[in-house]
């Protein structure tokens, strides 16, 4: 079984969670699943962004990412893939981190200024060109680059940085690079692992996770907009993946004990299937 673990920022700022999702990680190479751990950090950029008094720029909850931002996500991005890699081998996997571009994995270009809807307290004010800047849209993955490191017994652990074939580096949404290297592996599963126990209809009400999903009912929450508002990109990147071949999306929380490996028996987080 093909597994894609993205594993989110919100997990891995604390060393004892790192050090429990990589113990469930080596769990499951012990069951044979050919693994890709792809990591993000935005937490961390943000913190070490305030550090430095580099500006912080948000568009509707998308980071703007300019030359010092590039620069600091280059620092952290590369910190997290370290200390995954270190305690990933302590655990007793042969863990390889590199960045997406290694090895021309990953081909990125830069994504052009993309149109948002302005709200107001009145409502929608109008339309804005907004240009995100050294961000990376993905364009190409060769999987013979992931399919080499299996072969050789290694676990690949990916940053979210890419680049262009001039050699610039960019930053990418971890979420996105995720998805897209799933759909390439036509993976079996996307568990994306955060500090959210799934999806719920009520954030409040913890007995309102839910443990299975169709792709139709997900569409259905959406357009009834019956989901919280940080659950709808997760919800329509699903919807995205499932839509291109990949056999299951699985939301899971980072924070509770076992939950990654609990997810792959259906015991754990919220899961996403195709339409039967």
């Amino acid at each position: 079984m093909i597994l894609v673990v993205k594993l989110g920022g919100s997990v891995l700022g604390e060393a004892e969670l790192r050090r429990q999702l990589c113990h469930q990680i080596a769990r499951l190479g012990q069951d044979k699943h050919e693994l890709v751990v792809v990591h993000g950090g935005g937490q961390q950029l943000t913190d070490l962004s305030q550090r430095l008094g580099d500006p912080i720029i948000r568009h509707q909850g998308r980071r703007v990412t300019d030359e010092a931002t590039l620069e600091a996500a280059k620092m952290v991005f590369s910190a997290i893939n370290r200390d995954l890699v270190s305690e990933l081998l302590a655990a007793g996997v042969l863990a390889v981190g590199i960045a997406s571009y290694d090895g021309g994995l990953v081909l990125c270009s830069r994504r052009p200024p993309i149109s948002l809807t302005e709200v107001g307290a009145s409502g929608p004010r109008g339309v804005e060109q907004i240009d995100f800047g050294l961000v990376g849209e993905v364009e190409s993955i060769d999987r013979t680059v992931l399919e080499r490191f299996w072969e050789s017994g290694f676990t690949p652990v990916i940053s979210c940085l890419g680049a262009d074939l001039n050699g610039q580096i960019f930053n990418i949404n971890a979420d996105t690079l995720a998805a897209e290297l799933a759909v390439a592996l036509q993976a079996s599963r996307l568990v994306s692992v955060s500090d959210v126990e799934g999806i719920y209809l009520d954030v409040d009400d913890p007995s309102s996770c839910l443990q299975q999903l169709t792709a139709g009912q997900a569409r259905t929450l959406l357009e009834d907009g019956r989901l919280t508002d940080g659950m709808v990109p997760k919800v329509e990147t699903a919807l995205s993946v499932l839509a291109q071949g990949v056999s299951a999306v699985q939301i899971v929380s980072g924070l509770t004990d076992n939950a990654l490996v609990d997810a792959l028996k259906g015991e754990a987080g919220t899961t996403l299937t195709a339409d039967s």
